[in-house]
Parts: C-alpha cells; structure tokens; sequence
C-alpha cells in the first residue's frame, strides 16, 4: 500500500500531535505514524508536564512563557471538543531554594530582563508560607552510601525564589489526546502500532519523500519531521545524518516517584513546584494528595544513558527509590517514608546542551523536534507552532540556516528566534543540565 500526503510526521506524543494540529489547521494533509497503540503512550505519558520559567538564557525564559499562554487558553486553542475532557493547568508557583547563589542570581537577571513576575523570599517568609518544609543546609546532593548524607545541617537556606505563575499540567496523556482530537478534526491521520524502518529520499539522496514502515507499507511526502522522543537520534541516523549537527541528542533513563504527603499537609493546596538542588530533587503536588518527585540529576547520581531503547528497564528500582525518598524526608520532617515503590521509569531525549532543538536538517524536507530533554514539555504547543511556520517558511523558499527564522508569539506577542533551538547553536555553557519540567 502506498500513500500521499503533504506531511508525514513520525511520532504522536504531545509534539507530534500538536505539529499535527497545527499544519493541519494550515490546510496541509499530514499522517502520523507511531509505535505505540495511541497518542502519547510513549516518553509524554512519564513527563511531569511541569510549566516553570527559570532558565539560563531570556530565549528559554520567554519560549516557556508564550507556551504557558497555550495552556491557559488551551480550550480556545484547540477550537474543539473532547469526549474525554481537557487537560488543565494547575498552578502551584515555584519555589527555588537559595543555595547556588551563582545560578539564583543568573536566574534574578534573566527574569528581570525578560520582564516575567517573580518575588525574593527570605527564610521566614519561606516558612511562614511552607511550614511543612525545613531550611536546614546540608551541603551538596549526594548519595546513601556517603556519610555526608547522614550529618548533621551545617546551616540555614537564606530563602527562595518565588515564580507564581508556574505549575503543572493536570494529565500530560490526555494533552496529547487532546491534540490529537484537535488535529483529526482539521482532517489530520494517525496510524498507530506502526514503526518507521526508513526514511525514504529522492535518487540522488538530497531531499526526504517519505518513510517507508516495517510492514512493508510506504508513506510519501514531501516533508518527515522526526518528533521521536528518546527514539530521535536514532531515526535521524536512519535519514543519513548521524553526526551532522552540533548539538546530537541521546536517550536517557530517569525515574519519577509518587509518594503520600505528610500527615496533615494538604499538600495539593498549600504545596507548590519546589526545586531543590541542594539535595537534588524537585517535587510538585499529584491528585489524590500525594507528592510526584523527579530528580534534579546532581552529578553524585550519574547518567543512565541507554544504548538500546529495546533493553531500557521500565521497573521502579529500589536504590532509586530510597534516595529520593531519603532526600524528601530531609527537607519535609513529617514526610513517613513509603513502602510501597510507585512512579514511573522511561527515556527521555537528552541533548548536548539539555535544550531543545526544533529546526531544519541537513536533508531537504527533513525537519527535527528533538532533544527535549525531559524539560519541554511546557513547549509543546508553541513548539509545534513554531515547526509549522518553519515548515511553510522553508517551503516557500527561506533559507533557514542563513537567517533564522523570528517567530512573533500568538499570544504575547513575543520575536521568539529560532537560531536559539538550532541544531548548530553553540552549547550554551550556563545550562544547568535538569529534566526538570
């Protein structure tokens, strides 16, 4: 069986699925093709949908408020219905313990300069608002088996500081249904249980036509755009690029917990994103009163990167499990550490600088969502709009690489340039290396 279609995007999750949307809103026909049995089975489903704003450069700090805007108008955006209702943003504000003052100032300085809201707490106004927290100093993250992680506090955190309108999205599965509710009623396709085998190019080799997929069956288009996931750096090496960016990407393992809070803290109304990086998690409330905890991955944990996507161990491991468990209960005194291991394990598409690239390749018609790190979640949409008016760009003849492409934003009206998310940027030197939403 062979196909035609304008577009042929590989992955459903919540980038493919919203680039679905919005070229399909263009008038372009697109056809979806993923692995999994539905939209956003894979590495979206163990994302922690987290919206915050401190990054180290103003491109980061305003792509992630003109993706916030989506979500607080997702209803609007998506311009339909969903028989399974939307996912919602919930905002907690964010608290970042005072601890590397180096990377509390960077962050004071890029928020002032892009103009976002935010508030200096000092200790008693941090405990005054977060009374089930301690501001006890332990020093560096680090691990069980070292005996730091058993002395005593050796200080007091001077304070925090407070992004009030971040938070989280409700259900990060039923965004990318959403999306894709949204995409098929502007007449977008979908296959799934489908697994692209190669990308197909014209006799010369110089420009992408389609994909052709393991049962034989071939998808033509004129444009592939690789929005993988963890499964990215390696269906870019399908198209013949391996080794032609700046910036590569790889899949990296990570785990998230979810534990009860502490007794008596309602911690899904008086609790908040929280980003310690002195102890090395980040947690945010989770329906049902309980915590989600995601690791800040401090240098004492070591990187799980996977070599084969088919091997990576989607089990809750129990060292794992400990340690941040261990590290919560240091920071949250009344914090009764669980027996019971619940959270999820997948992979999650880690690029050289822990920021994404959306852009062009080096094949014709071959376009890339790649390299978001676990942290871009919160992008998704204006990601997406961001790829589809590329897409048209480059279409129409822009040269891309030479002048790139400047992105007025839909909702703030923001010059979002896309030469920050390119595959040839230099590595930014100032990243703190987080999947932290």
């Amino acid at each position: 069986m062979s196909d035609n279609f304008d577009v042929v995007i590989i992955g459903a999750g919540v980038f493919g699925s919203g680039i679905a949307f919005e070229l399909s809103r263009r008038g372009m026909s697109t056809c979806n093709v993923d692995m999994n049995a539905a939209p956003g089975y894979g590495s979206t489903s163990s994302s922690g949908a987290i919206l915050r704003f401190n990054y180290s450069t103003a491109a980061g700090i305003e792509l992630a408020w003109e993706g916030n805007k989506y979500w607080e108008n997702f209803e609007e955006y998506l311009e339909t219905t969903d028989e399974r209702g939307l996912a919602r943003k919930i905002t907690t504000g964010h608290v970042f313990f005072r601890t590397d003052e180096a990377l509390y100032q960077l962050y004071i300085d890029k928020l002032t300069e892009t103009g976002l809201p935010f508030e200096e707490w000092d200790a008693e106004t941090v405990t005054e608002k977060m009374s089930f927290l301690t501001l006890d100093s332990f020093g560096e993250p680090c691990t069980l088996d070292d005996d730091r992680f058993w002395a005593a506090p050796d200080g007091t955190i001077p304070g925090a500081l407070y992004m009030p309108d971040a938070g989280y999205i409700s259900d990060p599965q039923l965004a990318a249904h959403n999306l894709h509710t949204a995409a098929i009623a502007k007449g977008a396709e979908f296959r799934f249980n489908k697994t692209v085998s190669e990308i197909l190019t014209s006799p010369d080799g110089s420009a992408a036509i389609g994909v052709k997929l393991a049962d034989g069956d071939e998808i033509h288009a004129p444009v592939v755009v690789n929005v993988g996931g963890p499964f990215s750096a390696g269906i870019n090496d399908m198209a013949g690029l391996a080794g032609k960016d700046a910036i590569e990407s790889r899949p990296m393992r990570h785990e998230v917990h979810v534990a009860p809070a502490p007794e008596g803290v309602d911690f899904e109304t008086v609790g908040a994103l929280i980003n310690d990086q002195e102890q090395g998690f980040y947690c945010r409330p989770e329906a049902g009163n309980q915590i989600f905890i995601g690791s800040t991955d401090p240098e004492c944990d070591g990187e799980d990167w996977v070599d084969d996507m088919d091997t990576l161990n989607r089990e809750i491991t129990e060292p794992r499990w400990n340690l941040q468990m261990m590290r919560l209960a240091k920071r949250l005194p009344d914090f009764g550490v669980p027996h019971q291991r619940k959270g999820l394990a997948e992979a999650y598409d880690v690029s050289s600088d822990w920021g994404p690239i959306y852009d062009r390749t080096d094949l014709d018609g071959f376009f890339a969502a790649r390299g978001t790190s676990g942290n871009q979640f919160k992008n998704a949409c204006v990601a997406s709009h961001m790829m589809a008016e590329l897409i048209t760009a480059v279409g129409n003849g822009h040269d891309h690489d030479a002048t790139p492409l400047v992105v007025p934003g839909r909702w703030t009206g923001l010059n979002l340039d896309m030469g920050n998310f390119s595959r040839n940027r230099s590595v930014n030197p100032d990243s703190t290396g987080t999947v932290l939403g």
